[in-house]
């Protein structure tokens, strides 16, 4: 009889490490399952600022594929980064800002770039005669190179709350003498 309440005791001890044992696995699982999710949710805000960013890229490559220097303003351009037909994002495009005007020098131009011959001095608009120690015109090009600063900010607390500035330097060539606006 001493034989059986032993087996009883044994039975017993081994449904108790069994359930340490389950919920140790429970709590093992409940801890990868919120791992998961938060490693998800990381992921879900890094692409959302990465597609806040694209957009405002975007916003800046369409203000200065336009002539923005004539008349530079604000503008609100709309991003479809998923391609749906719909805008993603807003991108805010602050009015550009020319920081400096400088004089291109005949010297600085390349012969044989099509779009640096019309900046020449004795192009067949106007000759100076004036010729350096390597032949060619000297003095000043009839080009200045303008320098800009063109920021885009994209925020979108609504949905993602991505946010995004972002700032690019330009370099625009225009006619000689014009000074920033």
């Amino acid at each position: 009889m001493k034989m059986h309440r032993t087996r009883r005791r044994q039975s017993g001890a081994t449904l108790l490490i069994t359930m340490i044992f389950v919920v140790i696995f429970l709590l093992l699982v409940i801890s990868l399952v919120s791992t998961g999710i938060v490693n998800t949710k990381v992921t879900a805000n890094q692409q959302h600022n990465v597609e806040a960013v694209s957009a405002a890229q975007q916003g800046i490559e369409q203000v200065i594929s336009q002539d923005f220097t004539s008349a530079p303003v604000a503008t609100t351009v709309p991003v479809d980064v998923n391609g749906d037909g719909k805008a993603d994002y807003t991108a805010q495009v602050a009015t550009p800002v020319c920081q400096s005007s400088t004089t291109i020098t005949n010297t600085q131009l390349d012969v044989n770039n099509p779009d640096d011959v019309a900046c020449f001095v004795g192009n067949g608009n106007n000759n100076t005669g004036i010729i350096d120690a390597t032949g060619g015109s000297g003095g000043n090009s009839l080009c200045n190179t303008t320098q800009w600063d063109v920021s885009a900010t994209v925020s979108d607390a609504a949905a993602t709350n991505a946010n995004a500035t972002l700032h690019q330097g330009i370099a625009v060539r225009v006619p000689y003498g014009t000074a920033c606006p």
